[in-house]
């Protein structure tokens, strides 16, 4: 809070101007610097820690202090400081926003960084609505009946509160962050497209206002009326960095349900696949498929020539699978693993290759094939299904061969080319997993058109996983994510 009551003339004269000449004003002028110090703290703090997501974090707060809906409501006044990212100190509030700022002092990359934003914002969103504050907000609005400014108070509550339906799902894994937050992007745009079009309308209006008349003086450290203008129209020109955002939330929004409190195993399938030589796994490669979780990762590619490269990076680029940064060492990597609705696993591997985020996003499933249960991985977005032959290796590891794929559901061979994964323990409870592709032509006539016309070697590429699980003194990998839960009473 401001520690000075003391106010312009200027400051004065619009607060009689908007409550009328008797009502009392200082209560209306101090939430109104309240709402321009938040303007002027987020802009500090996002200049130093941006995000695309904070666009409209930005853009939110410079409306509603344009407009001066947190100077009117009270109600407003504390939903804004709720949602504010920083104290007044320019510290960042609370854990998760400390793990957000975090994640740029380790280089972590944006698509990482925009998921911490998400969190945070979600965690206090909740706390907001757990604390009463829509609600008090409605019944502030009814002693307000037929003021056109306070209608317009309302819309923005419902455009911005009322369609933010799935940020408590989110929070619990049921879906996607990017998927909550683009379900809400869609409700303005969709049924709430009228209420949506007046609040800009209004906006415009203030706006407009301002530019004419500067507004009220305030004091050096706070933006004027249009230094407030020119940060809502530079908030408005970067907002449509969002649709990267918004991409991801449609892509995601069929990725199963991932579970916080304990997360999803590989282990039972590979029971069904592997039968009674499940027990001869290593007590470490019985744990990774187990409990992915609890183990840290790290990710490195060898491409042997020009043209494995190009086609790594062809098929990153256009597909939206792979990794080809071979030039990185020991990239950080993330396993996650999402059940579908057909209780298949969604498994998803993160690679954070500096400023990208690469990925094998595929479902492990186990079916009946020629009679025995073999377990599959399937490319769904491709149509393509490869068949796994797996064995448990002499030192209880586990290899996982490609034997056939299955394209749209017809079945294909996999011709000269090998692809295999071999999980084996390194030590006691330390893991590598190395998966190899070679060519292996069998007649005369392959090996002279792979290796003697095309001047392709055997090994084309490998990709090198190292495990060691977390808490371990001195093991490499991403940093654990920090813990998506629900605020104390919310739903």
């Amino acid at each position: 809070m401001t520690d000075s009551p003391r106010f312009h003339p200027s400051e004065i004269a619009e607060a009689r101007r908007v409550l009328g000449p008797g009502a009392p004003f200082e209560s209306y002028l101090l939430r109104q610097r309240r709402a321009r110090e938040r303007v002027a703290l987020k802009r500090a703090f996002y200049l130093r820690y941006p995000c695309r997501m904070a666009t409209l974090h930005r853009l939110a707060s410079t409306a509603i202090a344009i407009a001066r809906f947190a100077a009117l409501s009270e109600c407003y006044d504390e939903i804004g400081e709720g949602l504010m990212p920083v104290t007044r100190e320019g510290r960042p509030k609370g854990p998760h926003w400390e793990s957000y700022t975090r994640a740029f002092e380790q280089a972590l990359p944006a698509d990482v960084r925009e998921e911490r934003w998400l969190i945070a914002q979600f965690h206090d969103m909740e706390q907001v609505k757990a604390e009463g504050w829509v609600e008090r907000f409605y019944e502030e609005q009814e002693a307000h009946p037929n003021d056109p400014t306070w209608a317009l108070l309302r819309h923005h509550m419902d455009v911005s509160l009322g369609t933010r339906l799935q940020d408590g799902e989110a929070l619990a894994g049921q879906v996607a962050l990017e998927t909550a937050i683009t379900s809400s992007l869609r409700e303005l745009v969709g049924r709430r497209l009228w209420q949506t079009l007046r609040l800009v309308a209004g906006y415009s209006a203030a706006s407009a206002r301002a530019m004419i008349l500067g507004g009220p003086r305030v004091q050096p450290h706070l933006p004027s009326d249009r230094g407030l203008v020119w940060q809502l129209v530079v908030s408005t020109a970067q907002a449509a960095r969002i649709t990267r955002v918004v991409r991801a939330g449609i892509r995601h929004s069929n990725r199963g349900i991932e579970r916080l409190d304990q997360a999803w195993s590989l282990l039972p399938s590979l029971e069904r696949a592997l039968g009674s030589q499940v027990h001869d796994l290593h007590p470490s490669i019985a744990q990774l498929f187990s409990a992915m979780h609890t183990f840290r990762m790290v990710v490195s590619v060898h491409l042997t020539n020009r043209l494995t490269g190009w086609l790594a990076w062809g098929a990153t680029l256009l597909v939206g699978q792979g990794m080809y940064e071979q030039h990185l060492d020991s990239v950080p990597a993330r396993f996650r693993l999402f059940k579908r609705p057909d209780d298949s696993l969604n498994f998803v591997r993160e690679f954070w290759c500096d400023e990208a985020v690469r990925v094998f996003d595929s479902d492990f499933v186990v079916r009946e094939v020629d009679g025995h249960p073999t377990l599959l991985e399937v490319f769904r977005e491709l149509g393509v299904a490869a068949q796994m032959r797996t064995e448990v290796l002499e030192d209880g590891g586990l290899s996982m061969t490609i034997v056939r794929l299955f394209v749209r559901g017809f079945p294909v061979g996999i011709g000269s080319f090998f692809v295999r994964f071999e999980t084996r323990p390194a030590g006691e409870r330390d893991i590598v997993v190395t998966g190899v592709l070679e060519l292996r032509p069998k007649g005369t006539l392959g090996r002279g058109f792979w290796h003697s016309l095309l001047r392709l070697p055997q090994h084309l590429g490998a990709i090198r996983y190292e495990a060691s699980p977390v808490g371990r003194e001195g093991s490499g990998g991403a940093e654990e994510p920090d813990a998506i839960t629900p605020p104390e009473g919310s739903s």
